[in-house]
């Protein structure tokens, strides 16, 4: 009878540790998952930051390319409509090249932070 007494306090006590561990565990999860989340938010509100200013200089520039293309052909209307189609192929190309470039950029950011955890 003794030894199963042990036996029990063992098991209790193994029980108690696994759900120790369990909660830790899920702490240390959630931590990693907040950090993860703010520095991506931080990182979108930089970059939401610079692409606002990014296109309020583009808009300037169109609008001044687009002037210039009118005053060059006689024809405002024209020239919105020149400045207008050159964007088309600018934009599509854009596209294409930032994709892969931001999605490169997230897979690398995320290995670094495994990789650091794995470390420390």
């Amino acid at each position: 009878m003794p030894e199963d007494q042990h036996q029990e306090l063992t098991f209790d006590d193994l029980l108690k540790k696994v759900l120790e561990h369990l909660e830790t565990r899920w702490e240390y999860f959630s931590l990693t998952a907040t950090e993860k989340i703010s520095v991506a938010a931080s990182m979108f509100a930089g970059l939401m930051v610079v692409c606002l200013f990014a296109l309020i200089v583009m808009f300037f520039l169109s609008i001044g390319l687009a002037f210039w293309i009118g005053d060059v052909i006689d024809n405002r209307a024209g020239g919105f409509a020149i400045a207008g189609l050159i964007f088309i192929p600018l934009g599509i190309g854009v596209f294409y090249w930032i994709r892969p470039f931001i999605r490169e950029k997230v897979i690398q950011s995320i290995l670094e932070d495994d990789d650091t955890e794995n470390q420390g």
